[in-house]
């Protein structure tokens, strides 16, 4: 038997399907839910085993997204992890689709057996701005954009067309999940203000400094926690300092728009979460524990995970969510301590953040009408259905010119001479001492006597 085909039998695919929505973590259902909708007919989504390859994914990753896919009842493929060394099988599996839609540049989107795809990028969240744009941006076909601010940099990078943010169709429908929301109100205490945080993941999460403030107030407000989607997996001890009799914990396979629904003021701290609420109209609390410095010097340093391949930086001290902190946009919260004090003044909710607020959803989302969902949908068919995509921008090309510098350079670097030397060994070797003293030029040609 080959390997793997004895769990194909948990796969609902769609026989027709030419779009595939790539997702490894449950919470990007909910992303993708309401284009998907409007695509099932042709559509199904792939479960990717193969996001961190070479590295295998924790076996609950997988089974969960089964479990969110099942029921939901939509189409639905899962390549695993042991199914990325069978090169024929890759063929057959991507061989049908015309578009992958996905959120990262990563996994089944970057191997040889999809080129045939087109690949779409769904803007899922603001802040963080490195991540947003990442030269490797420029490979996708099309880039779907939340609104005005990401697409006047992206444009110049790839295709890009503002569509709005899909996920968020239901909060502007009115049909956030009432069983859900219920769900949530029988944990709350009702004569409590309800506080929702959402911190990020890594070094630049809040959790360390604020979970003992969060136990100290549970007497006096509602707090509900839902950690980033990374955080059970790679940071389990975080999730403890986070698991007490007051706190109510959920955990990435829910929605958090019905949490919005639920909550009086959101706190959080470097995360995208922060531009949900505003987009949601919610009071925000944004922890201000890093200083310049840090962001744009330690943090900078490559980071390793449990699972996930290495990461540099994610943002640095201009990045938007770092300046809604010192403009007074957001309530910035500036000290652990003072959490009781932050929180009050949002739930006060001065006329200047409503206004700044409104100003940030015009600046970061376009349309927020409840039919980004449709809008994606048919920027994906005129993809699908185009003979030629078009040129790609100035960035593009800037970008590409620059990387084949680089890996020129590299390659060079690694070249090695009659001597078995490298050119780097050579440059730290005392032998360069004995060209120093020569003319440039004859520095450069005894180079490349030796290396070429």
């Amino acid at each position: 038997m080959e390997i793997g085909l004895n769990k194909k039998y948990q796969d609902n695919p769609n026989p027709n399907a030419k779009i595939g929505f790539v997702i490894m973590y449950p919470f990007q259902f909910n992303v993708f839910k309401n284009v998907y909708e409007r695509l099932k007919d042709e559509a199904e989504f792939i479960i990717d085993g193969g996001r961190f390859f070479p590295n295998p994914p924790p076996p609950e990753i997988i089974e969960n997204c089964i479990r969110t896919l099942q029921e939901q009842g939509v189409y639905f493929r899962v390549l695993y992890y042991e199914d990325y060394r069978r090169q024929k099988y890759l063929v057959d599996f991507f061989s049908n689709y015309k578009a992958l839609v996905g959120l990262w540049r990563s996994g089944c989107l970057v191997i040889p057996q999809t080129d045939k795809a087109r690949k779409v990028h769904m803007n899922y969240g603001a802040g963080k701005e490195l991540t947003m744009f990442w030269s490797r941006h420029r490979d996708w076909d099309l880039y779907l954009c939340l609104g005005p601010r990401v697409y006047e940099i992206i444009k110049l990078f790839t295709w890009a067309e503002i569509v709005g943010y899909p996920k968020f169709d239901d909060w502007f429908n009115d049909t956030v999940d009432e069983n859900a929301v219920s769900e949530i109100k029988k944990k709350l205490d009702p004569s409590k203000k309800t506080v929702l945080y959402l911190p990020t993941h890594g070094d630049l999460s809040s959790i360390d400094a604020l979970a003992g403030e969060l136990r100290k107030n549970t007497s006096l407000y509602n707090i509900l926690v839902k950690p980033h989607y990374y955080t059970p997996l790679e940071e389990p001890d975080r999730i403890k300092k986070l698991q007490h009799n007051g706190i109510i914990l959920f955990q990435d396979e829910s929605d958090t728009l019905p949490f919005f629904k639920v909550a009086d003021a959101v706190v959080s701290d470097n995360s995208s979460a922060i531009f949900d609420a505003i987009l949601a109209d919610k009071p925000v609390v944004v922890t201000d524990f890093l200083s310049e410095e840090y962001l744009n010097d330690e943090h900078k340093k490559l980071k390793s995970f449990r699972f996930r391949l290495p990461e540099g930086a994610l943002t640095y001290s201009q990045s938007i969510e770092q300046r809604i902190k010192r403009d007074g946009s957001v309530v910035a919260l500036k000290k652990a301590a003072e959490f009781k004090n932050a929180v009050e003044q949002a739930l006060a909710d001065g006329q200047q953040f409503q206004e700044a607020r409104k100003k940030l959803r015009e600046e970061i989302f376009a349309f927020n009408d409840g039919k980004c969902g449709e809008r994606a949908a048919c920027a994906i068919q005129k993809l699908i259905s185009l003979e030629r995509l078009p040129e790609k921008p100035i960035l593009y090309h800037v970008f590409e010119a620059e990387y084949q510098v680089f890996r020129e350079y590299s390659n060079a670097l690694s070249k090695t001479g009659p001597s078995g030397r490298s050119i780097m060994d050579y440059y730290s070797s005392r032998a360069v001492f004995r060209i120093k003293s020569l003319p440039f030029f004859k520095r450069v040609a005894t180079v490349i006597k030796e290396f070429f």
